[in-house]
Parts: C-alpha cells; structure tokens; sequence
C-alpha cells in the first residue's frame, strides 16, 4: 500500500476535477492571463501563421485597410496599391482563395493602374506564376474560382474594372471558354456569368454564349475574334436552327436539361437565365412550351418581369398555358399590378393575361381590384370629391395607359386606309415589339388539329373586363381632363373613351378646360399647347368618322356653341387653325364656316406670309379647307 501511494503521489500527473472540468495542478501559462477576447484573437492569428504565403498577406492586410480609406488623394493610393501587388506577385491565385485575403487582390485590382490590373488578370488566368509544387492550385482555373465563395468575388472585380481593356477581355474570355455550361448552373458561379454576360461587349462574350446551346456549337463558339474587322458573325439560335433543321430537336433537348438544373437551383433572377428562356420559346413549339416551360415557371412569373427577356416569356406562357397554370401566373402577380403597369417591361405581362384569361370575373377580382384602390390613402381622405382617380398615374404613365388602349380598341378594328392592306387600329397605339409579344389567337395541336388556347372571343373578353373598368375611365377623363388633354399618353385614353363612352358630362369639361386658361402661368393656352391642340384635332376627326343625327350628342355642336364668336381669333394661330380645319370635317363644318367667312382675308394673309408676316402651315391648311 505503500508502495502504491508513493507511486501516485510522485508520479506527477494531474488530477482532473469533474466539477470544474479541467486539471487542478495544471502548469500556469502566459495565456491564463489573458482576456477570452484575446485568447481567441491569439488563437486566430497562430492559426493564419500557419498558411500558405502568411508572411506577405499579414503586411498586405494591412495596407489594404490603409488603402481603402475614402479620404486618401489620388498619389496615396498609387503608392499603397504599388506596395501591394509587390506583396502579392505570382502568389495572387492562392491569396485569392483565402476568404480574409481575397479582398487584397480585389484592391489591386480595383486601386491600380492599368498594368499592375493586367498582370494580376495574367497570373489569375494564364497561370504562368504557378511555379511551386502544389499540384492542387495547379490545377485550379479562373472557372474554379468562379465556384468558390470568397475567389469569385475577385473575378468580378476582374470583369468590373478590365471590361475597358481588351486585352483584359480576350484572356478573361479565353480561360472560362468551354467552362460556361458548368457555371449557368452553378449557384456561385452564376454570379459571374450575370455579371460578365451584362459588362463585357457583346460580340465579345458571342462565344460563350454559344457554349450554352450545346455540343453542336462548339464549331462556333471556338472561334476566337482576333480583331474588331476580322470578328466572325456569329450566328443567332434562332438562325442557326432554321439554317439546320436537324439540330432542333438536340438544342431543345440541351437546353430543356440546362434549363431544369437551372431553376432547380432557382436561378430565375438572373437576366442572362432569362435570355436561355426566352431562346428556348423562340424555337419551341407552341406543345414543347405548354408541357415544359408553363408548369415549370407559373409560380416563378413574378421574378421573370424585371427584365424584357423575362417579360416575353411570361408572355408566351401565358399564351400557351393551361387554365391552371394562368391562375398560377396570376395568383403570383397578385398585389404587383400597379407596379409592373408602371414598369418599364413587366406591364406586357399584364396585357397579356388579359389579353387570354378566359375568367374574367377572377382577373378583376385578382389583378385589377388594385387599380380600385388610391395608392395614396392618406392624402384626402375625408373629401371624396377632390380625391384624385387611383388610376391618374397609370393613365399618364406611357406603359400604364396601354392597358386602358388595349381595352378600349377592339383588335379586330382595322385602320381607315387607302392600302389594300389595312392594320388594326391597335396597331398604331402600340410599337411592333409589343403587336409580337400581345400575338392575336395563339393555337396549340391537339390530336393532329389546331385548337384555341382560349375559348372565348377577344371581343368578349375585352368588353366584360372593360365594364369592370368603365367607371373609373368615365371618373379620371372627367375630373382631370387638362391634365389628360396636355399628355400624350392621357391624350390617347381620353379620345378612346370619348369614342365609347360619350357622355354629355365628358364633352362639357373638355369645353370648359379650351375655355378656360390653365392656372400655371407657364403653360400656354390650350390651342397653343403641342399636345392639347393635337387632341381636340383627334377628337374632332373621330367624331367626323361618325354619321350623326341633329338629335345626337355631338362635342363638335358643343365646341361650336360655346367658341362661335372667338373662332376668327382661333384661326389666326397657327395650332389652333389646325384645330378649326378638322373642326370644318364635323356635322357644324356650315356654320364653322359662315363664321370664318369675315376673317378668311386675315387667314389668307397669313397662309401666304410676307416681310412682316410670318407665313403660318396651319392657316394654310385652314384656307384649303375653306376653299
């Protein structure tokens, strides 16, 4: 017993207390003094002496945080950035990776000229500084460090600041060729591609792109531009599939599995991931499009609207889409119609699912019940009759008011021509890329023959959705009338509905506004005014189109009555001439007329001009139209 205690008292070891869980003999050590802070912040840094490079990223830490401050001149950051890529050279791709050491090749890149910028873009893609023995960064590319968390922040820097460079451009283009299928998909690396796909000149990244449709590009896109005269013309997907039809099938098929990784991954954000949609319906099949892209992107629609490409393809999902799919669509657009009418792509979504919704009751119940509410709640709140319309901003807005035009004018009117081939009328109130997006009838096949995607007509359509809205039109033409005649877009919505719903109430604020001068001493009368004197033109030459009784409503007897002894005055301004001349086409074109007859010496004085008379077109046209 003796022996054993002995044995344990001198054998030195310590003895460990289960209640304060460490030894209590335990040798005393510098570190026991110090704070937990500071023995995490020692523990850090013994840590970080041990990597790779340590000795140089310590110091250039240190000058990159004194490189950064936003009050240094011009000649201080030359000198730092200097010093900092001396501390960095030929060890840039390993510093990079270092999630703490990143940020000081981003510096250089960011803060240095444009040589210190092209030998950091040398080392990262050519990789001739890779002389040690790490078989491991060897291997390592610019399309790894595209994947890495904390690297992929330096090739954006890269693409940022050497997008002005073309040397810059060819070797950044040159290292990520053959690479870009695996970073489409990738959720770091798809940072990149946005970014290099959205800076870098198109002709340049033509290429890469191309990788994106698949193998059978690969002829294409391994050409390599040697110049701006000596680039090849790359063909467009579109072009390439009708020049080879056999390789449609192959396409849709690469770009269909791309295209699913992709929005498993929930890259629908990306603006280049909208392009590859977009070039997928445009070579798909109205079938391959309601089978495959529809379900896939109905609950995704709202994160598609922010760009054009994006914008289209939730037209043509919605044209080709099932009844459950549209609900889908517009479920996710719910609360948003406001916004994306007044955005400058996402409001052909909305046309568009008015356009083809065969449900009308849920489209106004979902989608257009906004447009009933004041996006200002705050503002007159207790006075109703001078709360202004909830959808003013809407109409005076260019691509808000294409939604009331696109209610308000059949497609199925055509344009009074002289050509053999007359346009609808909607035609003209829209530009072509949006006729090609709003597309009339599309059909899908269905057990070998062609069948609508809707069942109702678009007549039907349109004037069940237009009496939900008919009140508010009536209520915004009436209370702002001058503000809508002074607009070109207003100025649109108001002779449309003038034309459909003509109200005595409506033609009296028109008078009343052309009667009365505007309370902004800046803005000129309303004859004199280059929108506003347009719009009576306008709604003076529609009504003309009009076979009209004496007993029928007519703004032109209304005009007449009350400007009978102000016409001569009128007709001596050169816009407001162009007004009387279409006033001379309506039912009051005799008595317009006897009126003129006192004051045609005057107008034919000013049609012809001379020294101290300024010849004026619209008094010409006034005469001719007398004559």
């Amino acid at each position: 017993m003796a022996m054993k205690g002995a044995h344990s008292k001198s054998s030195g070891k310590p003895k460990y207390d289960p209640k304060k869980r460490k030894f209590q003999n335990k040798k005393s050590s510098a570190d026991d003094n110090l704070s937990p802070a500071n023995k995490k912040r020692a523990l850090k840094h013994e840590r970080q002496s041990h990597r790779k490079h340590a000795s140089s990223v310590q110091p250039a830490k240190e000058l990159w945080n004194q490189l950064r401050v936003k009050t240094n001149d011009k000649e201080t950051n030359i000198k730092l950035c200097a010093e900092l890529h001396e501390l960095l050279k030929g060890k840039c791709l390993e510093v990079a990776m270092q999630h703490d050491a990143s940020r000081c090749v981003q510096g250089v890149l960011q803060y240095g000229n444009e040589q210190m910028r092209l030998e950091v873009v040398k080392e990262l893609c050519g990789g001739d500084a890779r002389k040690d023995d790490d078989t491991k960064n060897q291997n390592v590319n610019l399309a790894e460090l595209c994947k890495i968390q904390y690297a992929h922040f330096v090739v954006l820097k890269m693409i940022k600041y050497g997008s002005r460079d073309e040397e810059c451009i060819k070797l950044i283009v040159k290292s990520l060729k053959k690479q870009m299928t695996k970073l489409a998909i990738h959720s770091v690396g798809a940072r990149v591609v946005e970014l290099l796909f959205g800076t870098f000149p198109p002709k340049s990244v033509a290429p890469l792109k191309l990788e994106l449709y698949g193998p059978q590009y690969a002829l294409f896109a391994s050409v390599n531009s040697t110049g701006k005269d000596n680039s090849p013309t790359l063909p467009s997907l579109t072009e390439f599939v009708e020049d080879n039809p056999d390789k449609r099938e192959p396409t849709l098929a690469h770009l269909q599995a791309l295209l699913q990784k992709g929005l498993d991954k929930s890259l629908t954000g990306f603006g280049y991931f909208h392009s590859l949609l977009l070039d997928y319906a445009s070579i798909a099949s109205p079938e391959d499009i309601r089978s495959f892209l529809t379900p896939a992107l109905a609950e995704h629609s709202l994160h598609l609207l922010s760009t054009r490409a994006g914008t289209k393809v939730v037209c043509e999902c919605a044209a080709y889409g099932t009844v459950k799919d549209r609900k889908k669509m517009l479920k996710c657009l719910k609360g948003y119609t406001r916004s994306s009418l007044k955005h400058r792509d996402a409001y052909l979504a909305v046309l568009r699912m008015c356009d083809v919704m065969d449900d009308t009751v849920l489209v106004n119940k979902m989608l257009l019940g906004e447009l009933h509410q004041n996006p200002d709640n705050e503002k007159n709140e207790d006075d109703e009759e001078n709360k202004p319309s909830p959808i003013l901003d809407l109409v005076l807005s260019d691509t808000g008011s294409k939604l009331f035009l696109l209610l308000l004018v059949a497609k199925e009117e055509m344009s009074s021509s002289d050509d053999d081939k007359a346009t609808p009328r909607w035609h003209k109130l829209l530009d072509p890329y949006e006729v090609s997006a709003l597309h009339q009838n599309p059909t899908v096949t269905e057990n070998g023959e062609e069948v609508p995607t809707s069942k109702k007509e678009s007549g039907t359509r349109r004037r069940e959705i237009l009496v939900y809205l008919k009140e508010l039109l009536v209520d915004v033409c009436a209370k702002h009338t001058e503000e809508l005649m002074r607009s070109k877009s207003g100025s649109k919505v108001l002779i449309e509905v003038c034309e459909n719903f003509a109200s005595e109430e409506l033609f009296q604020a028109i008078v009343d506004v052309c009667a009365d001068d505007s309370e902004d001493e800046k803005a000129l009368p309303l004859f004199e005014d280059p929108v506003g004197h347009l719009t009576m033109k306008h709604l003076f030459l529609s009504e003309s189109k009009k076979s009209s009784d004496d007993d029928d409503l007519s703004l032109a007897r209304m005009f007449y009555a009350k400007f009978e002894e102000e016409l001569g005055s009128i007709a001596t301004s050169n816009r407001g001439a162009f007004v009387l001349s279409s006033l001379l086409q309506t039912c009051v074109k005799d008595e317009a007329k006897k009126a003129l007859k006192s004051h045609k010496k005057e107008i034919t004085k000013l049609a012809k001009g001379g020294k101290d008379v300024k010849k004026l077109a619209g008094c010409k046209v006034l005469l001719d139209a007398l004559k």
